[in-house]
């Protein structure tokens, strides 16, 4: 849209140019013309010819008014109306009296010409019309009375022989004037159509070209009484092409992708139409497909299907297969609803239940998403009150040296007390806040939060320990948090070595470079870095090199295996600890809950550990009155 209102910018710069032009040309003349008439009305007064004299005197007179007016109000047409005007009547008086010596027709072609060129084509050939009726009025017809002068029939047909000649040429340069400007005016006006319509990379149609659509197509099935599925489509992975390989590379992914979502939709069984309004790019790696006049909501699918085809294997874009898939939701009118609006979020919505749900596969809107839907909306509701009405809390974690359960660290919790999550808990409000963006101020509010509290346990109560605190894998792609965490640091006067920010190993990302180089940046500040919950995600081995971990954190259910039967379950504490040996890392167990799970951590040399059986999480009195045992 930003490309649409600098084609409009153009356009007026264009007509401003115009219009600079006409002003200019309309002054010039205007002054041109004053001391033009002025000369030769004083020459003729003082030769005795006072009818003409007088006339060329109050035209100029009237010129300097319109000169006057043109400068005060900028009104280029009624100048060149007054001027126009006037320059007809000058042209009649030099027809009428001759001029000086009968030389009044020779003046009377450039008047007449420059008369054409301040006006546009219609209005000049107004005047042209006049000047000629007016013309052969006086030169063949009785009214040759009212001239001061004679002229032969030779030269009366002369006259007007070339002046219709030069008029001719006059008029047929302005309409070429005109029709270049109206050819321009409407390239820039396609361009705008195009800009403010179309996607400028796929030339699909854009967001508000596809909502003037579906309307004007439900309308169309609402009155045949048709059914009209619409595809919901987002792309997997498509983020790490942009990340690894940059942004050219990306949108030749997608240009690729909609020339093959064109073919791929294109009916060989006749179950669609072709029409350039069912494809749309919303935005990014969103694409919808509307498909008019199904038969059976399964129609939908079989679309779908042929979609997700489209990926099998990979997505090959310059010689290069890119791990890039689709997830697509799919919604039915008039089965689902019969609102456009509505149609377009079931369908969305049903999208998100298909990224939940493993990707690269299609979801119908159903009853149970709308549930989730409803949820989901509650729970954004809910922490946009509690962020602004303060009902966010902390609980604290303590975790414990394996060797002496000496508690070496806190890690902080959040909690939300606002009515509306009433017996939601994280696991559920923290997906929606990273989804809504929410998370960004949470992340701050929790870490701010937490630096109070580590300053008041360093201060007051000589603890030594590290404050442990949860960051969103959202923060891993955004490049103002290293600051901000660094400004948090020197408002509170904590030093970063005791503090550790933890993330999610899953929210990591292979060969992410924006990843990669916010973790050093947070490295660089001197806070240290755990992996949580290590061993659920995707992390190779030899990666742990790359990142500037400091920690690691098994996971509760590899915790809760340790004596279980499954061999390959069990043996996953070992291998991580063995890990965690080769580079150097510190190793936290989680979820730690009888003695024998923590006998057999601190025999086979885990560092940290923490769970139900040593501690619960404490509210703050709690937590201080634990630390002063």
């Amino acid at each position: 849209m930003t490309y649409a209102r600098e084609m409009k910018v153009g356009q007026q710069e264009m007509l401003a140019v115009r219009h600079r032009r006409r002003y200019t040309l309309c002054q010039v003349l205007t002054l041109l013309g004053v001391i033009f008439l002025t000369t030769f009305g004083s020459l003729s007064l003082i030769n005795g010819a006072y009818f003409l004299g007088s006339t060329l005197i109050i035209n100029a007179i009237l010129g300097v008014v319109n000169l006057y007016l043109l400068k005060l109000s900028g009104n280029v047409e009624r100048a060149a109306r007054v001027l126009s005007g006037i320059l007809l009547v000058l042209s009649m008086c030099l027809l009428i009296t001759g001029g000086e010596s009968n030389t009044g027709m020779l003046w009377i072609y450039p008047i007449v010409a420059i008369n054409l060129f301040i006006n546009r084509f219609w209005p000049a050939v107004c005047v042209f019309g006049i000047f000629s009726a007016a013309s052969m009025l006086l030169l063949f017809t009785p009214l040759t009375s009212l001239l001061m002068t004679s002229y032969s029939l030779t030269e009366a047909i002369r006259f007007m022989l070339t002046m219709l000649a030069l008029n001719a040429i006059c008029l047929a340069a302005l309409r070429s004037e005109e029709q270049a400007y109206q050819t321009i005016m409407q390239l820039h006006a396609d361009d705008i159509r195009q800009m403010a319509y179309y996607d400028m990379l796929t030339g699909l149609p854009n967001r508000w070209s596809f909502k003037f659509n579906l309307e004007r197509m439900l309308t169309r099935a609402k009155k045949d009484k048709q059914r009209l599925g619409l595809l919901y489509i987002d792309l997997d992975n498509f983020k790490q092409v942009n990340d690894q390989y940059g942004h050219e590379a990306g949108d030749r992914l997608l240009l690729k992708f909609s020339e093959q979502l064109r073919e791929t939709i294109r009916p060989s069984d006749e179950l669609l139409k072709p029409q350039a309004e069912i494809l749309a790019r919303l935005a990014g790696d969103e694409f919808v497909v509307l498909l008019p006049n199904i038969k059976d909501p399964l129609d939908a699918s079989t679309v779908a299907t042929r979609i997700l085809n489209i990926f099998e294997g990979g997505f090959k874009v310059d010689d290069f297969d890119h791990m890039v898939y689709a997830s697509i939701g799919i919604a039915v009118y008039p089965d689902i609803t019969t609102e456009p609006f509505d149609l377009l979020h079931h369908a969305d919505a049903a999208m998100y239940d298909a990224k939940n749900n493993g990707r690269n596969c299609f979801r119908f809107f159903t009853q149970e998403i709308a549930d989730k839907l409803q949820q989901r909306q509650l729970i954004e509701k809910g922490l946009r009150l509690a962020l602004n009405e303060k009902h966010l809390s902390l609980v604290y974690m303590p975790i414990f040296d394996c060797k002496d359960n000496s508690i070496v660290a806190v890690e902080v919790l959040l909690r939300c007390q606002s009515p509306e999550l009433k017996g939601v808990g994280p696991d559920q409000f923290i997906p929606v806040a990273e989804a809504t963006g929410l998370i960004k101020d949470i992340d701050l509010w929790v870490i701010d939060n937490a630096l109070q509290a580590q300053g008041i346990l360093q201060n007051q109560h000589n603890f030594k320990g590290k404050i442990c605190i949860n960051i969103s894998g959202v923060e891993l792609h955004n490049e103002a948090f290293p600051l901000q965490v660094k400004n948090l640091l020197d408002y509170h006067k904590i030093k970063p070595e005791s503090v550790e920010l933890e993330v999610t190993e899953t929210a990591f990302v292979a060969g992410d470079i924006t990843c990669l180089r916010i973790l050093k940046a947070l490295d660089k500040l001197g806070v240290s870095i755990a992996l949580d919950d290590f061993g659920t995600g995707y992390t190779a081995f030899n990666q742990l090199i790359h990142y500037p971990a400091d920690c690691l954190k098994i996971d509760r259910s590899f915790v809760n295996d340790l004596f279980s039967e499954r061999e390959a379950r069990n043996k996953m504490v070992m291998i991580i600890q063995s890990l965690a040996k080769l580079y150097d890392l510190r190793v936290i167990a989680e979820g730690v809950e009888t003695e024998a799970q923590l006998t057999y951590l601190r025999e086979h040399g885990c560092d940290w550990a923490q769970g139900y059986y040593l501690s619960r999480p404490l509210k703050w009195d709690e937590l201080l009155n634990v630390l002063k045992t």
